[in-house]
């Protein structure tokens, strides 16, 4: 964040107040006079280029731009950020630079981890972070009309990207990852090598970024209409979306219970303990999902070319479980999603269903970027590339390292970030005293002591209460569970 320093007049600060009047009264990462020119300053770097001092520059901009672009949009300000990356067409570059990014821990970075325990794992997590980085700002631009059209034909490539980001998060969910809490024990991260160190935070990043790019999905579908045409078949012929979105809502990436049993929510990047009638308040990333699959299935563009067999009607059909009374008093647009999967169910239950016809589209768009860089990669050569940036990452001297912690620090803004980190705290106490003021009876609301022992969440004054009460808490308990 900017200061005034102390016993100088800021010239800065006073042409916010002038230029922007509002804006002053909020922190800011960047001023307005050099939004501009961060933006025009953005280009596209090949997977050779990472780390370079260049791509340096452009990491720390663009995790400038994205603090500027969430205060904007957080605080209803004007969004300067957005409007100047469609005015100067920067938002095809951003995908790019998810897929060169992409491309280099996939291809790249196993290599370098392969020749020797690095010296200093900030570094590489910089890399990793700032595909993140990157896919936050999309996510904050992307939810305007105007920003989905700014995409153009790589519009594709960000649906590749978003479905690969997906079944990575369904991948880590299955095995367990909303299971543990971020950090292992202490005893394990004594006895942890930097490689596996890495190799932690890129799980870490891949929960990140698939949280991210369901948000993402649920703008571009809500922008069909403004995408090219092909899109549509990328959604549900290429990648399935419809059923890549439901056995996502059954894997609840926002909930998990950490070590003591107790629920968390995850909400702004962060779990949050849910104690009471918070662990049935719907997220906006639960929500933004739901919506993605209601209007999937209601755009009758989409559907008329989506074949609907007995797969399909098992994974999308069984959603209407988790569509409990508590869900749809909080979104009760989706009370038609939830006779519409009634129907579905019924409708295979007959032997019927929807056939799909043939592809539409004689002459179909296809995604080019990840494919120009894996070429553009191929001709420099894999083992150039590992060598060249074996010195960026691996063999680092140690004024290097310190050098890159200094600009990679000032870069992340911690100032800036203390502040939202404070608000973060104040609502995880309060959800803590929150958790002694609850503690009623499920049935009768007189005063408990014990829980249902099964979802370990509604309590409970006597047996008699759980009994007269299981009709009603059976749906909830079994989804608790």
């Amino acid at each position: 964040m900017y200061f005034k320093q102390a016993g100088k007049p800021s010239r800065q600060r006073s042409r916010l107040e002038q230029t922007h009047p509002t804006m002053a009264s909020y922190p800011c990462a960047v001023f307005p006079e050099e939004i501009e020119p961060f933006v025009q300053s953005i280009r596209p770097y090949q997977v050779a280029d990472i780390g370079s001092k260049g791509w340096i520059e452009q990491h720390e901009v663009l995790q400038k731009l994205c603090q500027q672009a969430f205060i904007e949009a957080t605080t209803k300000q004007e969004e300067v950020v957005k409007e100047q990356l469609i005015l100067e067409d920067k938002i095809p570059l951003l995908v790019h630079e998810l897929y060169s990014v992409l491309v280099w821990r996939t291809e790249v970075l196993p290599r370098l981890l392969a020749l020797k325990n690095p010296d200093a794992s900030f570094v590489l997590y910089s890399v990793i972070y700032h595909e993140a980085n990157v896919c936050s700002l999309l996510e904050t631009v992307l939810y305007h009309r105007s920003g989905c059209e700014a995409l153009g034909s790589n519009a594709l490539d960000l649906i590749d990207y978003c479905a690969q980001a997906a079944g990575r998060l369904i991948g880590l969910l299955a095995n367990g990852y909303n299971d543990r809490e971020d950090d292992p024990p202490p005893d394990e991260l004594l006895n942890e090598s930097t490689a596996e160190e890495v190799v932690r935070m890129g799980r870490t990043m891949d929960f990140r970024i698939g949280v991210k790019s369901l948000g993402i999905v649920s703008y571009l579908v809500e922008g069909l209409d403004q995408l090219p045409l092909s899109a549509a078949t990328r959604l549900v012929r290429v990648h399935d979306f419809p059923c890549l979105i439901a056995e996502v809502l059954h894997a609840k990436p926002w909930l998990r219970r950490n070590h003591e049993g107790v629920f968390e929510k995850y909400r702004n990047g962060s779990w949050i303990p849910a104690h009471g009638d918070a662990i049935l308040k719907v997220t906006e990333t639960e929500a933004q999902t739901w919506f993605c699959l209601y209007r999937l299935l209601f755009n009758g563009d989409l559907m008329r070319d989506y074949e609907i067999n007995g797969y399909r009607h098992r994974e999308i059909g069984k959603c209407v479980g988790l569509m409990n009374e508590q869900l749809l008093d909080q979104l009760p647009a989706l009370i038609p999603l939830k006779q519409h999967l009634c129907t579905l169910q019924l409708t295979n239950e007959a032997g019927g269903g929807a056939g799909g016809s043939t592809a539409s589209l004689l002459l179909e768009e296809l995604p080019e970027v990840r494919e120009r860089l894996v070429q553009a990669a191929r001709r420099t050569g894999w083992d150039q590339i590992v060598e060249k940036q074996r010195k960026i990452f691996i063999d680092l001297e140690e004024h290097d390292v310190v050098e890159m912690a200094k600009r990679i620090g000032a870069a992340y803004n911690t100032d800036l970030l203390e502040r939202y980190t404070e608000q973060e705290e104040k609502r995880r106490k309060q959800g803590q005293n929150d958790a002694n003021a609850v503690k009623v009876c499920g049935n009768c609301g007189g005063s408990a002591a014990k829980k249902c022992s099964n979802c370990m969440h509604v309590y409970y004054c006597s047996r008699d209460c759980q009994l007269q009460n299981w009709t009603d808490h059976k749906e909830l308990c079994r989804q608790l569970k």
